[in-house]
């Protein structure tokens, strides 16, 4: 049989184009989930501005209780996200290039 090396490396990279196309179509849904979780009537986060206006109700409310920490891992969420389909992509591309099952 011939090297399957080139046709392997192929396919894991489609695999990769697939997840972070996905990915993408995702991030807008993510986003506004994650901008419900920060409005004053959930976790108050500290700079949160309801659609740009620092006057609505459901804008930071200094008067009300925050959770900073949570209100910080919403923040890194969605970067931590993006770059773990990276490294998981990348780190596959180059492992189907490495090691490859010679009985395919």
């Amino acid at each position: 049989m011939e090297n399957n090396r080139g046709q392997v490396m192929m396919i894991n990279l489609l695999f990769v184009f697939m997840t972070i196309a996905v990915m993408i179509a995702l991030i807008q849904p993510l986003s506004v989930l994650l901008n419900q979780a920060q409005q004053s009537d959930y976790l108050n986060c500290n700079g949160y501005w309801y659609n740009g206006d620092p006057n609505a109700t459901l804008s930071y409310n200094a008067s009300l209780k925050s959770n900073t920490l949570a209100c910080m891992a919403i923040n890194l969420y969605l970067p931590y996200i993006v770059l773990a389909v990276l490294i998981a992509g990348i780190s596959r591309v180059i492992m189907g290039r490495i090691s490859t099952d010679s009985g395919i």
